[in-house]
């Protein structure tokens, strides 16, 4: 395939120092964009509720997300001290779930104290069975015929993705593959001659242009780990659902076209003042398209692309995890026997690993998203 030449710019650089990127890159002060730090937290639960008490005034809202936060905590910690891995699934989405109305309250979401319905649930019936591949979730903003009930997941998806959530029926068995941590044993359990799904992103840049005043980002995806996951780059951008946004392009040094496809934005961002206040408009072209996974060594933070398949409804990362913990919760609750297979079966590894890993990852994306700032794991002994 013949790639068009990539667009001629060079590395952003704000303050005479590259801009390196994340999904939060940079805060306004009352004048202007500066460039945000990661925070580094031992106890991201003080970062979320310090957060929730800085971005609501009102004293009876302020109350109501601090109290939320500290019952989430409290879930939080009986699912982590649980002696029985049966039992946490459900304490974990009850946390979550007071997370999510904390944090839509401090974007500004209302409606969020007293009556508010999950706004997802376990599509019963034989119909559709209890088991990871038949198994269904009703996704959307009511999930109780209560006129006028806030949904907590939607008002979440409103505060963090900035539409109401995609309303409709998901099959379990497309949910879980987009658990970027557990994916290998999806893989194996569910799924063994289909190729891996998540690829990884060597490295993302802003790249400026002066003379137009406009920026872009660009990717660098590994050629070699395309071919051993036996991917092209046409169905990366396909399948990511980046194409109609990015582009693979060629790159004039040698060296790095030998070892990396190069992908840029299409259409690069203009500004008339200064490149850094249009850095996060940038972002936003290319969030929902990005997952992640947060260490607590350098770079801190791992990105990906999520292939799916053809027909298969993609969710936001954040999304994924908090719907297969609402599943696992309910199974829970109302179908012991269907959970313990799923814990002791062959899809015992992957659910396992599942509830090791991904309550964390997802404690510490709500905690970036509420202080809108990378916050990661401190290393420290």
């Amino acid at each position: 395939m013949k790639l068009p030449p990539a667009r001629a710019g060079d590395l952003l650089r704000v303050k005479d120092r590259e801009l390196e990127f994340s999904l939060y890159p940079m805060t306004r002060s009352s004048r202007r964009w500066g460039i945000h730090s990661t925070l580094y937290a031992a106890d991201p639960w003080a970062v979320i509720s310090g957060s929730v008490n800085e971005m609501i005034t009102a004293p009876k809202d302020k109350a109501a997300a601090t109290s939320f936060v500290r019952q989430a905590r409290e879930y939080y910690s009986a699912a982590e001290r649980a002696s029985s891995i049966e039992t946490r699934p459900l304490l974990y989405y009850y946390s979550f779930l007071n997370l999510a109305k904390a944090i839509a309250m401090g974007r500004g979401r209302s409606g969020l104290v007293g009556k508010v319905s999950h706004g997802i649930a376990h599509v019963g019936g034989a119909a559709t069975g209890h088991t990871p591949s038949t198994a269904k979730l009703q996704v959307g903003p009511s999930d109780q015929a209560v006129g006028g009930t806030k949904s907590a997941i939607d008002e979440l998806h409103w505060a963090l993705e900035g539409t109401g959530v995609a309303t409709g029926q998901y099959s379990v068995s497309e949910i879980i593959p987009q658990s970027v941590v557990a994916h290998r044993m999806w893989r194996k359990a569910f799924a063994q001659h289909r190729a891996e799904r998540f690829i990884p992103i060597d490295d993302i840049h802003f790249i400026h242009d002066e003379s137009t005043k406009c920026i872009w980002l660009k990717l660098r995806i590994s050629r070699s780990t395309l071919r051993a996951r036996g991917r092209g780059v046409t169905e990366v951008l396909r399948d990511s659902a980046l194409a109609t946004t990015f582009r693979a392009v060629k790159v004039p040094d040698v060296a790095e076209s030998s070892k990396f496809y190069v992908l840029e934005q299409r259409v690069p961002t203009p500004y008339s003042g200064r490149a850094a206040d249009v850095v996060v408009e940038t972002i936003d072209g290319v969030r929902q398209n990005l997952w992640q996974t947060i260490t607590a060594s350098p770079p801190y933070r791992r990105f990906y692309l999520y292939l799916s398949p053809a027909g298969e409804r993609r969710m936001p990362q954040w999304l994924s995890v908090y719907s297969t913990l609402f599943w696992l919760g309910s199974l829970t609750r109302y179908q012991p026997v269907e959970l313990f297979e799923s814990l002791d079966g062959k899809y015992g590894p992957f659910f396992r690993e599942f509830l090791e890993t991904q309550p964390k990852q997802l404690l510490y994306i709500f905690a970036s998203a509420a202080k809108r700032q990378n916050v990661t794991r401190a290393a420290i002994v």
